[in-house]
């Protein structure tokens, strides 16, 4: 607002400095066409800037429509356990998985959630350490992990993302299926044990093809099993395969 006051002002000063600038030979017709002439267009380009300027202000307004007949309630409060839920699956059984990102583990909890519910520890430790050990469930260790898929018979597979690598759990324990090996994030495919993702990727479970879909997207990839896909995907999708799982 003050700006524009200014600018009003300025054409003012404009016009009376005009007409005591103005030379006395000159006719008084031809002194007030020319002043009325530039008072006009300086008015004209000034209210053009502030249509301009109204228009880059206004913004959309959200148009949202509201389904009613849903409540939302606080079944599992994990500050009181010392746990931070990050993503949850569900498994064959019903139960669900808890991945806990920031302490590295991941826990199973019965479907009948209350706030007095206890989750189990899966793998990982109670004390929050982090590193990339395989081996028995409450021995293994993995590194801020951020995200997991379950397959059909519940085998549990993780993003290993801080160790850039796939990392598997079973009944039998923790092991690493692919990648790991570099310490540091790359693009390379090939044998499981050779390749390598970004220190940001995300894994899906496929059931028909009994294969896991790698997002990685630090590379801008996605990779799997060139087994699992027909070609029309391939083409469209530019999908660079990895890996097939054996069910």
């Amino acid at each position: 607002m003050g700006k524009n006051v200014l600018v009003l002002c300025f054409i003012l000063l404009l016009f009376f400095g005009g007409v005591t600038s103005v030379p006395t030979t000159t006719s008084p017709a031809k002194i007030v066409g020319g002043l009325l002439s530039n008072i006009v267009s300086a008015l004209m380009k000034w209210l053009w800037s502030l249509k301009a300027t109204t228009k880059t202000v206004i913004s959309g307004r959200p148009m949202m429509k509201f389904e009613s007949g849903y409540t939302v309630e606080t079944v599992f409060d994990g500050s009181k356990l010392g746990i931070e839920p990050y993503s949850v699956q569900v498994l064959p059984s019903g139960e669900l998985l808890i991945l806990d990102s920031a302490n590295s583990n991941i826990y199973r909890i019965s479907t009948s959630l209350s706030l007095y519910s206890r989750p189990k520890l899966v793998a990982g430790s109670h004390e929050g350490y982090s590193g990339h050990v395989d081996g028995k469930l409450r021995e293994a260790k993995m590194n801020h992990p951020k995200g997991l898929t379950v397959d059909d018979r519940g085998n549990i597979y993780v993003a290993d993302t801080m160790n850039m690598a796939i990392r598997k759990i079973s009944d039998a324990g923790v092991t690493t299926i692919a990648g790991g090996k570099r310490g540091r994030g790359s693009h390379v495919d090939g044998a499981s044990e050779d390749a390598n993702f970004s220190n940001d990727f995300d894994v899906v479970y496929i059931g028909s093809s009994c294969s896991l879909l790698v997002i990685d997207r630090g590379n801008r990839a996605i990779k799997g099993d060139p087994a699992a896909f027909s070609t029309t995907v391939l083409i469209n999708m530019k999908v660079v395969f990895l890996l097939e799982l054996q069910c």
